[in-house]
């Protein structure tokens, strides 16, 4: 009966042990969508500005340099898809004797991630490419020219804009990442204020900065379905098997008890001549993982009858527990020490005298995990 309990109980432990091995597989490109408040960021660049409106004289483009600045925030909806709202500006100079002009550009961008798009989402990756494109107004003002045009000069002038460029960040910690832009702008004909320039105006700048995630700052992968089914599948069939033969095992114990009943019956009648025989004899409880609990009613049968042999036999017992290698020594030495004062607990409430009662921590005598988390019962010496 004994040898039944174990091996069904076996092939559960083993489907158990294989099936915390398994990994949970995930798709690289599909994640889940996180809330409104996940996924925002700030940032700062500072840098240059070259605008390009016209070349006169021989100027050279180191003549149309001025310093900039740029300001943002936005949020990313998806790890490849965000969007910002961004101030670009501070000064611009149009031509080489002219004053640095005040301007401001206030665009908004749709920005994309394309080592996400292209790579799969990855938290830790350290560069990201973004390019973006958006639309905005710009204004200038502050500085003059003799052959000004109808843009005002001095006065205050403003245009649409359209915006592209290329953001690389590169990670420093889970929030932070610094990061260098490259940006273009267009603006309508004339608004720096410069006669004989044709098409539309532009800029170009140059920023470094840094950038601060708020907010949740990673996503989940999605987890890949089909994948998932055809590693549990056969695992599951696996089971299920397992059960079967476990079916069939139990019925065979239960037959074995009902005989067991009946030689219990005829075994009470020998126990004094069993006496003799006793001393050599060890029983085995065994307990399901990272519990003491005796839920099996064939181990609460054997031990009952291990009591009732030894209280007619009128020896003292020895309880000794065990637990498998599985968790810290501290908690495993707790654990084997509660199985045996269980066992010890049921020994006393039919008949028996224990003496001793015993926690021996962690065993590993058995390869098979299951036969390690075990009570010994046997004659004190």
């Amino acid at each position: 009966m004994i040898s039944l309990a174990i091996a069904s109980i076996a092939m559960f432990s083993y489907a158990q042990e294989t099936v915390s091995e398994v990994v949970v597989p995930t798709k690289s490109h599909s994640v889940v969508t996180n809330d409104f408040g996940s996924n925002w960021f700030v940032g700062a660049n500072a840098g240059i500005n070259l605008y390009n409106g016209v070349f006169m004289n021989g100027e050279s483009v180191f003549d149309h340099i001025s310093p900039a600045l740029n300001i943002y925030v936005g949020k990313w909806h998806t790890p490849g898809f965000g969007w910002r709202v961004a101030y670009q500006g501070l000064n611009i100079q149009p031509y080489e004797e002219s004053d640095h002009a005040m301007f401001m550009n206030f665009h908004f961008d749709a920005m994309f991630n394309i080592s996400n798009l292209i790579w799969g989402y990855r938290e830790d990756r350290i560069w990201n490419v973004i390019p973006y494109v958006g639309v905005g107004w710009a204004g200038r003002k502050g500085f003059n020219h003799d052959n000004d045009n109808s843009m005002g000069g001095s006065e205050f002038a403003g245009s649409l804009s359209a915006n592209y460029g290329i953001m690389n960040t590169f990670r420093v910690s889970e929030r932070w990442a610094i990061n260098a832009e490259l940006s273009g702008f267009f603006f309508r004909n004339g608004f720096s204020s410069i006669p004989g320039s044709s098409g539309h105006d532009m800029m170009f700048a140059a920023t470094v900065g840094v950038t601060y995630k708020f907010g949740k700052t990673n996503w989940e992968h999605a987890v890949d379905v089909p994948a998932l089914q055809a590693i549990y599948g056969g695992i599951i069939d696996g089971l299920e098997n397992d059960l079967n033969n476990a079916n069939l095992l139990n019925k065979k114990a239960q037959n074995e008890i009902a005989n067991l009943k009946g030689q219990l019956s005829q075994a009470s009648k020998a126990a004094e001549e069993a006496a003799t025989k006793f001393v050599d004899v060890k029983q085995s409880v065994f307990f399901a993982f990272a519990s003491s609990k005796i839920d099996s009613k064939k181990e609460e049968l054997n031990i009952k009858a291990y009591a009732k042999a030894a209280a007619d036999a009128g020896v003292k017992l020895r309880v000794v527990g065990f637990a498998d290698t599985i968790g810290s020594e501290a908690y495993n030495q707790t654990l084997s020490l509660n199985r045996a004062e269980a066992v010890a607990e049921m020994l006393r409430a039919n008949g028996a005298e224990v003496e001793t009662v015993l926690g021996q921590g962690e065993s590993s005598e058995y390869s098979t995990k299951f036969l390690n988390r075990r009570v010994i019962i046997e004659v004190a010496q």
